[in-house]
């Protein structure tokens, strides 16, 4: 089989099956190396134009729209004849088989059918939801992963291993994608972890006085359960359409498998490298890189791997997209707090220092003095927006177990000491494996998994 890959509303590329599934590579339409040259990252900056692309790179991109843990297993239980090695589809016909029934509407502004299927854009439809609806498919995710349902001609995916399913949302009223129909957000409900959704909410508050993101996130309560809802960065509403913006995660851009999204190294390693030759504006995008790894670590999140950081892109220009899923992982004892990326020498968020950070930052290519500020800035913006906290962020659940613990960070950064995390009244010895937070199993780095 083969696969069609559009972006947006252009037919761009498709994939080529090569010793019988067992490889893969992706050619990218005549007409469009025509117009936008050669070695554009138009896809991906792992797939540049004309093509044909690196197997192992094409399968990454392609891996890299699927879920993982058990949406994907369940995905791929409602298929015939599709297999899954270690979590991840066993060959790439596998993966060219998910995308072929799910891949209507993908991260990004990739919508993929098989090769010859006639596709008219933006086409589908938006069917209106009430409370009953919702808890409907709240319901059914174990069964239908993202809200997706082959039978009803509802095809999605996206990554991550996080139960979550996807909405469209006009006038304040939530609404189901039919047909290919694009969504406009992300709702994940609270599963094993104790206010989960809060908890996201709150950090994600943080990270836009942070400036660091201008998308809204808020809880909702859908049958009993909290429920955080994600304005897509990679969508905008414009007028009655729904318009999708390009972008990728890094392991997708460095060519890396998603059960590999762990191995992705310092940050001042290939994100950084790859941000130098690839962004519009590299010294721009480094130290935003910069300032999102440095914010995930004063909020206490270990989950900065491959796929927790992406790039939007346009027509071959790149940009370092803004920040997302982060959440404080301290607040959890159960989970190992060693960070899905070192720090310098540092792997873990309790050893973790300022002098580690600015290390970073200057492996990074930032000055020192640089590093500094901005580090004085965000503690500053944090303190500021905790100072100011809104009742709709903190009521209703013990936020004071994040905000103690974030207060208590940002103290040990601004004094030089290792940051800890611990407070008054919990836990100071965490197991050496993490739990994976959907599947409650441990991972084989010792990583959560978001």
């Amino acid at each position: 089989m083969e696969l069609d890959i559009w972006l947006e509303d252009q037919l761009v590329a498709r994939s080529r099956e090569r010793d019988r599934g067992r490889k893969l590579t992706i050619v990218y339409d005549e007409s469009v190396v025509a117009a936008v040259g050669d070695e554009v990252p138009l896809l991906s900056c792992s797939l540049p134009t004309p093509g044909p692309s690196t197997p192992s790179h094409a399968r990454s991109f392609l891996e890299g729209l699927l879920p993982e843990g058990r949406a994907l297993e369940t995905m791929a239980a409602n298929m015939r004849n599709v297999r899954l090695q270690e979590g991840a589809p066993a060959t790439p016909a596998d993966a060219v088989s998910l995308l072929a029934q799910y891949g209507r509407e993908c991260a990004g502004a990739v919508v993929i059918v098989p090769s010859g299927t006639e596709y008219q854009p933006r086409q589908g439809d938006y069917r209106p939801l009430d409370q009953e609806d919702l808890s409907e498919i709240l319901r059914d995710l174990p069964e239908h992963p993202l809200g997706a349902n082959l039978d009803r001609g509802i095809r999605m995916s996206l990554a991550g291993a996080q139960p979550k399913f996807l909405l469209a949302r006009f006038d304040n009223k939530w609404f189901e994608p039919l047909g290919g129909a694009a969504s406009t957000h992300i709702l994940k409900p609270t599963t094993r972890w104790p206010y989960s959704a809060e908890n996201e909410a709150l950090v994600m508050h943080f990270a836009r006085a942070a400036g660091l993101t201008a998308w809204s996130t808020w809880v909702e309560r859908i049958d009993g359960t909290s429920v955080l809802a994600v304005e897509r960065y990679d969508r905008r509403v414009e007028g009655e359409r729904v318009v999708r913006t390009h972008q990728e995660d890094l392991c997708q851009a460095l060519g890396i498998r998603p059960l590999n999204k762990y191995q992705i190294g310092r940050p001042s390693t290939l994100m950084a490298r790859l941000l130098r030759r690839f962004a519009e504006v590299p010294a721009e995008a480094v130290t935003k890189l910069f300032g999102q790894v440095a914010f995930r670590t004063v909020v206490g999140d270990e989950d900065g791997h491959g796929k927790n950081y992406s790039l939007l892109l346009n027509n071959g220009k790149v940009e370092f997209a803004p920040l997302y899923d982060s959440i404080c992982t301290l607040a959890y004892p159960e989970l190992s707090g060693r960070m899905a990326a070192p720090i310098g020498n540092q792997s873990s968020l309790a050893k973790v220092d300022r002098t580690a950070l600015i290390e970073e930052a200057v492996a990074m290519g930032i000055l020192k003095s640089e590093a500094n500020s901005i580090l004085e800035k965000l503690a500053a913006d944090i303190r500021a927006s905790i100072s100011s906290l809104d009742a709709s962020f903190a009521s209703g659940w013990p936020s004071e177990s994040v905000t103690d613990i974030i207060t208590s960070r940002l103290d040990r950064l601004e004094s030089g000491e290792p940051m800890n995390g611990s407070v008054k009244g919990s836990p100071t010895s965490r197991p050496g494996r993490a739990t994976d937070m959907t599947t409650q199993t441990a991972n084989p780095e010792g990583q959560t998994a978001l």
